[in-house]
């Protein structure tokens, strides 16, 4: 597989239409936006194309051609990808894809029908209120900034997130709590990510936030908004519908990871399962255990969580202290003393 130098990133488009008619980020890589890697097959009529952007790969083409790039996707495509794959690859994932254990992920993309308006502007709780992403709010400083700064990283530029990004935060004692922004903007389209402090959650600052955000998108011309969420995130969903939003289709994306985002999008049937496929997984790939912890705290496994993580650290994991205790998915445990004793195990192994 060959890398483009981003002046050629042409040379991949038509491979990657059908991708880009459903991911923004395909298109935005594209044009310069966002920040993204291509390899094709040949520099000549390609007929395999990856894109990656962040942990998300997206690839495209012809399987049937692709013999002689195998070795080179397999490479190429990381354990812990976010994989799209148009659905002609996904009986060769096994061949192309060094993860044999990755399970499929129902997505679901939203967007702003022409047939619907946008939602009503919410009104936000005492205390609180909303500020555009831009200039004036970097200079105001907020606590949480790097809410937004972080949005930038993907970015070609600051100055292109300035420039073309679209989104507002919600305030509250000085620091930013909520927020929702363009992940990604090309021509009249843009994909939305919104967060929220877990704290100032259920208050309906994500919503409030969103629909200012859908407005001004459709204001400064770019109406073609897009939402992509797990299927299994209700709260993503009804915020989403909550702005304007309608489904326009679903899709799958194969991951190790939980098809989850929040506490109780999955129930203690399904938790169960991927526990123990997680675990399993574990044996051949050791990161595996980090998110069979949390399947097993989803399903009400304390003790098996606290055995994977004490694995996962004891193991020789070379991950960061700070993701067991930012993980979602175990917050439960925060507290726990065995829980801080493994903690401790991995700050001081990785000298902190």
């Amino acid at each position: 597989m060959l890398q483009l130098e981003p002046k050629a990133y042409s040379t991949a488009h038509s491979l990657l239409n059908d991708l880009s008619r459903v991911h923004v980020t395909v298109p935005a890589v594209l044009d310069g936006s966002i920040d993204g890697d291509i390899w094709i097959d040949r520099p000549v009529e390609p007929r395999v194309a990856l894109l990656a952007n962040g942990g998300a790969y997206y690839l495209a083409g012809s399987p049937e051609q692709a013999s002689g790039s195998v070795a080179a996707l397999k490479r190429l495509i990381p354990a812990w990808a976010y994989l799209f794959v148009e659905d002609r690859w996904s009986g060769r994932l096994d061949d192309i894809w060094s993860n044999s254990f990755a399970l499929p992920h129902p997505c679901i993309r939203l967007g702003l029908s022409g047939a619907h308006r946008t939602g009503v502007a919410a009104a936000l709780p005492d205390g609180f209120h909303l500020a555009r992403i831009d200039q004036v709010l970097l200079d105001l400083d907020p606590g949480n900034l790097d809410t937004v700064t972080d949005l930038m990283d993907g970015w070609h530029s600051s100055e292109l997130f300035l420039k073309k990004a679209v989104g507002f935060c919600v305030l509250h004692d000085g620091c930013i709590v909520s927020h929702c922004a363009t992940d990604s903007v090309s021509g009249k389209r843009c994909e939305l990510g919104v967060g929220t402090e877990a704290r100032y959650r259920r208050l309906g600052l994500a919503k409030a936030a969103a629909i200012a955000t859908v407005a001004e998108c459709v204001n400064r011309g770019v109406p073609e908004i897009e939402w992509h969420t797990h299927a299994s995130n209700k709260g993503s969903i009804a915020t989403a519908k909550g702005s304007g939003l309608t489904e326009l289709d679903r899709h799958i994306a194969f991951s190790g990871n939980l098809p989850a985002e929040n506490i109780g999008d999955l129930d203690l049937a399904t938790c169960r399962d991927w526990a123990q496929h997680l675990e399993r997984a574990s044996g051949h790939i050791g990161w595996y255990r980090f998110h069979a912890a949390g399947a097993w705290m989803l399903a009400g496994e304390r003790s098996r969580a606290l055995a994977n993580l004490r694995q996962l650290v004891d193991g020789g994991w070379e991950g960061e202290a700070e993701w067991l205790e930012g993980y979602w998915a175990i917050q439960s445990l925060v507290d726990d003393p065995e829980f801080q004793a493994i903690v401790a195990r991995q700050r001081a192994a990785n000298g902190d």
